[in-house]
């Protein structure tokens, strides 16, 4: 997915300015890559009906907030899938009377604040289209700010102290493609990590299973290094094959 790779572009300039100016580096204490939680996913998905990116985001990058500032932002806040709850404090719900804020449009889901500014999805559009709006003005005057959530974590993401000679468009990815090949040392918790993967049920994941090898991930170094870490864990039989980018993108 595009996230997948837009998020392995900014690691890779973040540790990129680490290592040339680490004072700098020190306004970016973010590192997206743990996979959330089951039960966060579940209860994030039980309270609102989330676009399929921003719930592939919040799973696989995203399981708690992140906050950092740069040239761009103040104080930007991306809310995890643990916290994206209390995220929406202060817009639709106040916490101290426990009522809901009534000036605040039911359909918009705050998913990143920057010093009280808000960055919403409109969930009515099954889209990640991203508006936002200044606090304070006693309404809020909504506007798109993105077209999409890639768009908006290369704002948050990308350092705007990037020379011409140094963008993140011209970093060069290795791409890999990961089969599981037979159900390991546990066929259950194989059976469950097709299951959850693979977004199919259990008797469709015994299916998978039963007609290995499956093909389970296709995609950038980052994405892979964590689909081989859950493997690994779980004790399943699998192959990793370095693949070129035509292959990626077939």
């Amino acid at each position: 997915m595009e996230i997948d790779i837009v998020v392995q572009k900014m690691q890779v300039a973040l540790e990129k300015i680490q290592r040339q100016d680490p004072e700098f580096y020190s306004k970016y204490p973010m590192y997206l890559k743990n996979e959330a939680e089951e039960q966060a996913i579940q209860s994030a998905s039980e309270n609102w009906q989330l676009p399929d990116e921003y719930l592939y985001f919040l799973k696989y990058y995203a399981p708690e907030a992140v906050s950092w500032s740069t040239d761009e932002y103040i104080n930007l806040d991306i809310y995890g899938a643990k916290d994206i709850l209390e995220g929406q404090w202060g817009y639709n719900y106040n916490p101290v009377t426990n009522e809901d804020i009534s000036n605040w449009p039911d359909n918009y889901l705050v998913i990143a604040s920057d010093e009280g500014d808000p960055y919403c999805i409109d969930l009515t559009r099954g889209d990640t289209v991203i508006f936002t709006a200044e606090h304070g003005t006693g309404t809020w005057d909504f506007s798109i700010a993105f077209d999409d959530l890639v768009d908006f974590l290369y704002s948050a993401l990308i350092p705007p102290r990037f020379n011409d000679s140094e963008k993140a468009e011209d970093i060069k990815y290795d791409y890999y493609k990961i089969l599981i090949t037979g159900e390991g040392k546990d066929r259950i918790k194989t059976l469950l990590f097709i299951k959850k993967t693979l977004s199919c049920d259990y008797s469709q994941a015994k299916s998978h299973l039963d007609a290995t090898p499956l093909l389970i991930y296709k995609g950038i170094e980052l994405g892979a290094a964590g689909v081989e870490d859950e493997l690994k864990r779980i004790g399943a039989d699998y192959e990793m094959y370095k693949i070129s980018l035509d292959e990626f993108l077939s």
